[in-house]
């Protein structure tokens, strides 16, 4: 069932849960994303503009916050695992992209977090 870009959820709600559900598949196109929310694309744009907002901005918000709660929840889990969880074949790819997100490795973000939980 395709969510109404009009329900009460916000707008941007219902387009991370489109995101989030499409990640397993690679990288969501904004054509289905948009879709699936019952508007084109274009009107996504628009509507993500209006709350200052780039699909791209977001889809990377949506990655970011999936991988470091796989990483949290299973520090023993493969990279390999978490970057097919977030859309990405490649893991190397996946580590590049989360270094630009956070400024570090996702294993050094692995042991700050459980640094900050051991103290």
């Amino acid at each position: 069932m395709a969510l109404s870009i009009e329900e009460n959820t916000g707008v941007i709600e219902q387009v991370r849960a489109a995101i989030a559900a499409s990640l397993p598949q690679g990288n969501p196109a904004i054509h289905r994303v948009a879709r699936s929310v019952g508007v084109n694309a274009r009107t996504l744009q628009r509507r993500l503009a209006h709350h200052h907002l780039t699909y791209r901005s977001l889809v990377d918000d949506v990655r970011l916050e999936k991988a470091c709660g796989l990483l949290e929840a299973n520090g023993r889990i493969l990279m390999a695992e978490v970057a097919k969880a977030v859309g990405y074949s490649d893991p190397a790819h996946f580590t590049r992209a989360f270094v630009r997100w956070t400024g570090m490795t996702p294993r050094e973000y692995l042991r700050r977090a459980r640094e900050r939980t051991h103290h």
